[in-house]
């Protein structure tokens, strides 16, 4: 700079001869001064060195994290061996077309998978009459009660119970002639359930769920082929890993477990970051679910006797209280700490360290725990939850998430979620899978012929339903955070007595709870009903008929007053005296099976 100046000085002062001679210098020394500070011109050699240097670095990235001898699919088995996807399963079927004179096609066959609703209760209680009648009134099949009126030896402690519990289970499953690998099979805490929505919405969405979810298994893990020689060109491409069963989700995990897999391996939950606000996963409330949670869960017989098989192993050599919850909070972890290991194998480390750096790494955390693994033991059977309560609403640290609402009151609805600090603006509308245009007007009565003789005979002060309510104005109980309208709900937290009879006069059908329940068994008994059963519809979930009572594992027959007699005011609060002899009418009616004959009972 003080050169610049100088030179600059000397500009103003020389003239004459001495200017020619001066600039001439001037320039010389400008350029000097300009080539003093430019910096040095880059080598041929040092860039190229540092293009190879980078192609060096990026193939070492680009290759697989771990080295591939260790192929995890294989060393733990991860085929399932029933193939049939439960997706798939043809479970909800039209109603067939009536001949010209009103009647069925005669050859009617069962081909598609039945559904069964499995219910383990050793005895009866109000609680157990309340999932019953929720059941009953909503057209689930007849429920099937594993373990009923059975006695334990005097001294038997809870661990005992709970092992006889599982057994049922799983001896049902596996051993229960009629079952077949492909039928869909509901199994749910026989005490602590409320049914809210049909059969049908549950099976449609538990088959969308799995669809929704295995295509993003499928993006995660990718296809794998492996050798069948049965199969013409020797070969099988199969999708890596996929869910097959579902159990309800969690806020919290199994106490005393928080460094082992079951806790730390399991997925992120599907519901956005700020779901509770800005402490969304800092309080045990304001945690979104993402663990697993017995008391519900629904899949193929196949996959589930899988389950229970190891589950019995489990509880068979571990004495505690809650051994299943234990064993299947352990069978989850593990299961999705092996994905992430085959994943890891197969996997780019540039990318996982760039998915890091900009926040949408899929990579499960197992860095914190290191689950004993016995290679050739498996450990994959297709469990996933269901995060956002599309099925199954748990209410462990979470009854303050839900609201009963009116669909046509758009006030409340517009609102709600705001009143709940949802930190977005997402309307709650009444999911187009319940309308009356899809499921009916659960308040409609069957019609019969002027000469057909029902029963319960029709009672005009005990039969009587509103003619003016639908799906969209009846209070339906609503998960807010997650905009859902789950299937049932599941109560087993702590305050589980004062919230079961609270929530229980919520419920949408309770007003006409025993004019709904008159209404269910009357519109199923009778022949014609029953050889609906060979369609396997809406209408028949199941082979064995039978409408207003129970099966038990055994095969017997028990009819719901048999089972809920002197649980009315707990159900009704009516006043109306015993289900089934208010008028003093006989309930007693015939059932038949799906081929028309008499199971139990007397004809007219």
């Amino acid at each position: 700079m003080a050169s610049r100046g100088l030179l600059n000085g000397l500009d103003g002062q020389l003239n004459g001869p001495w200017v020619d001679q001066y600039n001439s210098w001037r320039l010389s020394a400008t350029r000097l001064i300009q080539q003093s500070w430019r910096g040095p011109r880059p080598r041929p050699i040092r860039a190229i060195f540092i293009v190879a240097a980078c192609i060096f670095l990026t193939i070492i990235f680009l290759r697989p994290s771990r080295e591939p001898d260790v192929n995890y699919w294989l060393k733990y088995p991860s085929y399932h061996p029933f193939h049939e996807k439960p997706e798939d399963a043809t479970i909800v079927t039209p109603r067939p077309s009536l001949d010209h004179n009103g009647t069925l096609p005669h050859q009617l066959q069962k081909t598609n998978p039945s559904f069964h609703l499995v219910l383990p209760a050793t005895r009866s209680t109000p609680d157990l009459c309340r999932t019953l009648t929720s059941a009953m009134i909503l057209n689930y099949p007849p429920p099937t009660l594993v373990r009923y009126g059975r006695e334990l030896p005097q001294g038997s402690a809870g661990h005992d119970y709970m092992v006889d519990r599982i057994t049922g289970i799983y001896n049902f499953l596996a051993y229960t002639p009629r079952l077949q690998d492909h039928d869909i099979v509901l199994v749910v805490d026989g005490f602590d359930i409320f049914f809210q929505l049909p059969p049908d919405v549950l099976i449609t969405r538990y088959q969308e769920l799995l669809r929704e979810t295995n295509a993003k298994l499928r993006e995660k893990y990718g296809m794998v082929t492996v050798e069948r020689p049965f199969r013409k060109d020797g070969v099988e491409t199969m999708q890596k890993y996929s869910q097959r069963v579902i159990f309800s989700a969690s806020k919290e995990c199994f106490h005393d477990l928080s460094e082992d897999a079951g806790c730390v391996s399991v997925p992120r939950s599907t519901l956005p970051p700020d779901t509770f606000g800005w402490k969304t996963d800092t309080q045990d409330q304001l945690t979104r679910p993402r663990w697993l949670k017995p008391g519900a869960v629904i899949g193929q017989v196949a996959d589930l006797k899988l389950i229970y098989a190891q589950v019995l192993r489990f509880v068979e050599e571990h004495r505690a209280v809650e051994g299943d919850y234990l064993a299947l909070t352990q069978m989850y972890g593990r299961q999705e700490y092996v994905r992430e290991m085959e994943r890891l194998r197969t996997s780019s480390g540039f990318k996982e360290l760039l998915y890091r750096w900009i926040g949408i790494s899929e990579a499960t955390n197992i860095t914190s725990v290191e689950p004993r693994l016995q290679p050739g033991q498996r450990y994959e059977y297709g469990i996933g939850v269901d995060f956002e309560s599309r099925l199954f609403f748990n209410a462990v640290q979470s009854k303050q998430d839900v609201e009963w609402l009116k669909y046509n009151n758009v006030t409340k609805t517009s609102t709600a979620q705001m009143e709940h600090r949802v930190p977005r603006e997402h309307r709650l509308l009444l999911p187009d899978d319940v309308s009356e245009k899809q499921l009916g007007n659960p308040f409609k009565q069957p019609k019969f012929s002027k000469n057909e003789r029902i029963n319960p005979p029709w009672n005009d002060t005990l039969d009587t339903l509103p003619s003016n309510r639908s799906w969209n104005n009846i209070p339906l109980l609503t998960n807010v955070p997650s905009a859902e309208v789950p299937v049932l709900v599941h109560m087993n937290m702590k305050e589980k007595g004062t919230i079961r009879d609270a929530w229980w006069s919520k419920m949408w059908f309770f007003p006409w709870a025993r004019a709904l329940l008159r209404k269910y068994i009357r519109a199923q008994t009778g022949f014609d009903a029953a050889q609906m059963a060979l369609l396997g519809g809406q209408n028949w979930w199941d082979l064995r008929g039978g409408a207003g009572g129970v099966w038990t594992d055994k095969g017997e027959w028990i009819d719901y007053p048999e089972v809920c007699a002197g649980f009315e005011r707990d159900l009704f609060d009516d006043d109306m005296g015993t289900f089934g002899e208010e008028g003093g009418d006989d309930y007693a009616g015939p059932v038949y099976n799906q081929w028309g004959n008499l199971v139990k009972g007397r004809e007219f």
